[in-house]
């Protein structure tokens, strides 16, 4: 384990920072709205639900997820603050 990480989770880790690195012209997220950011993490689970249900494997998927779990990570990061 690197850093006290499991290589599952840090593996995961790099593919949520590849598809934030690929938005970076993107606002950032805390100029958004919980709300828009809860909205937003729907439409990507959407996404990963047509995904899987069309027979996509592999990147695809991973990417998805990872869309998925850096909406959720820029909700935890706005109330990240509040602790």
């Amino acid at each position: 384990m690197i850093t006290g990480l499991r290589k599952e989770v840090l593996e995961f880790a790099f593919d949520m920072e590849d598809k934030l690195k690929q938005n970076d012209y993107k606002s950032h997220w805390q100029d958004e709205t919980p709300s828009y950011l809860l909205n937003r993490m729907q439409e990507e689970l959407n996404e990963l639900r047509h995904s899987y249900m069309n027979g996509k494997i592999g990147k695809a998927i991973i990417q998805e997820a990872a869309d998925i779990a850096n909406f959720a990570m820029m909700m935890a990061d706005i109330y990240r603050e509040d602790v």
